[in-house]
């Protein structure tokens, strides 16, 4: 985390690259979040999983705030690709 927060304010390519590298492994985290959330059947795996659901929700909203207040908008909406929610 803190490569973030020592990349300059940029919107040059390079110094993005690695805010955008951790949003897309947020992504992953969150969607591997849902799959095992759908695929949980006892009540102490659903409770977990709820948990992970929330925490990666929150790293993504960061991670897209962090994103925008650097000016890369273009940027995370180019890399969600076609998934149309903000962090899947």
């Amino acid at each position: 985390m803190r490569k973030i927060h020592s990349a300059r304010r940029t919107a040059d390519g390079a110094a993005a690259q690695p805010l955008l590298d951790e949003l897309s492994a947020a992504r992953a985290a969150l969607r591997a979040a849902y799959f095992r959330f759908d695929n949980a059947s006892e009540p102490e795996l659903i409770d977990a999983c709820i948990y992970e659901i929330n925490a990666a929700q929150a790293r993504c909203g960061y991670l897209i705030r962090l994103a925008k207040e650097r000016g890369l908008s273009a940027s995370i909406a180019a890399s969600a690709g076609t998934e149309g929610a903000a962090c899947l």
